[in-house]
């Protein structure tokens, strides 16, 4: 079986997904990259999409909408419009080149706007779309609730991003040190990271405790808002809003006892599944989109502020027993699905739609269909 991609992204997602579904004998081809010029590139994508159903491509698997951005569309919101009819034309282009068009709903909408209108444009891809993936059932009823019911659909739960070294890993609450915790992953405003800071600032001078806050920051106003922040916090606080190479993020995940991800909204989380690959226990808000995290390593608290103060204050606390047993619980739960796993599913499941016959070495599985 041979698929189309869009679009590319840095995200490790596709590289552990794709690089297992090659070695299942799925050819996978990038598209929307034929130039320099995004625009251009965006343009060209119906000839794209014919070129490879000539040459034996039978799927489009989308995972974000992103690439269908103008550039400029901030200040002229006129070409947010213009981007939402081509969106359509291309999804129509599609299927009348006879490509079946699989959805990957990693965010039930946009974390930032694409088109005059995310939520129609989600309806149209779900309308469109012949199979949609999601990684939770919450992402579902919410697009359900968008209007947006995919005709056929399978949960696959998200893969762990990173995997910890073959070195012994530090158990938390190991030694006698202030309790570290850690936020990591890009810095956007539906991330949390401000309530973060002030739950931290909160906390009474009692508690032993150091926060690092580590991930890239895009956003001019709000870096200078967690800067503000920060300065309340002194020095049980460092915060980089720069790039974490994937080395230093290992680091960073092996010294910290807890991992804090604050969400105020979220569809599915790659940062929580890594965190839990590396033994840390987490400290989540109660969202229906987290529900599928293992109680036994996983403190949620209630969305507000003093909640967060309050998971923080008893992590920081934990006896070091209750830290390893939540340990041991996060890595079990991580262990429990492979990248091979999940490849198998995928490619089954796309197999299903397109209408051909299972690769070799590709075992069928449940996966969640409906």
């Amino acid at each position: 079986m041979r698929i189309l991609v869009l679009p590319r992204d840095p995200n490790p997602y596709q590289r552990l997904l794709y690089g297992e579904m090659r070695r299942l004998g799925v050819k996978v081809a990038y598209i929307g990259e034929l130039t320099p010029s995004r625009t251009l590139s965006l343009l060209l994508l119906p000839l794209e999409v014919a070129a490879g159903r000539i040459t034996g491509a039978r799927v489009v698997h989308i995972h974000w909408v992103f690439a269908f951005t103008i550039p400029g569309a901030r200040r002229l919101p006129f070409l947010r419009r213009l981007a939402y009819a081509w969106f359509l034309v291309w999804l129509r282009t599609c299927r009348l080149a006879g490509m079946h068009i699989v959805w990957t709903a990693h965010n039930v909408l946009p974390h930032e706007p694409v088109f005059t209108d995310d939520a129609a444009a989600r309806r149209a891809l779900v309308s469109a779309s012949e199979l949609v993936f999601a990684h939770s059932p919450s992402a579902l009823a919410e697009l359900a609730e968008l209007g947006a019911v995919p005709r056929r659909s399978a949960v696959i739960r998200h893969g762990p991003i990173a995997a910890p070294s073959a070195m012994p890993m530090r158990i938390p609450g190991a030694d006698d040190e202030p309790r570290r915790f850690l936020f990591f992953g890009r810095v956007q405003e539906y991330k949390g990271v401000e309530d973060l800071l002030a739950a931290f600032a909160a906390l009474p001078g009692d508690v032993a405790t150091h926060l690092t806050v580590a991930g890239q920051c895009d956003d001019a106003g709000l870096r200078a808002r967690l800067s503000a922040l920060a300065r309340g916090c002194g020095r049980r606080l460092v915060l980089s809003l720069e790039r974490v190479p994937e080395e230093k993020l290992a680091q960073l995940l092996a010294a910290a006892d807890v991992v804090v991800l604050p969400f105020r909204r979220v569809t599915t989380s790659g940062s929580a599944i890594m965190a839990l690959s590396f033994g840390r226990p987490l400290i989540v808000p109660d969202l229906a989109a987290l529900a599928d995290l293992p109680e036994r390593a996983v403190l949620r608290y209630d969305g507000k502020i003093p909640s967060l103060a309050a998971a923080l204050a008893r992590m920081a606390r934990a006896d070091r027993e209750t830290l390893a047993a939540m340990s041991t619980a996060a890595g079990s739960y991580a262990a429990g699905l492979t990248w091979r796993e999940i490849a198998e599913i995928t490619t089954t499941e796309m197999i299903s739609v397109a209408g051909g016959m299972p690769q070799a070495g590709v075992r069928a599985r449940p996966a969640g269909s409906s």
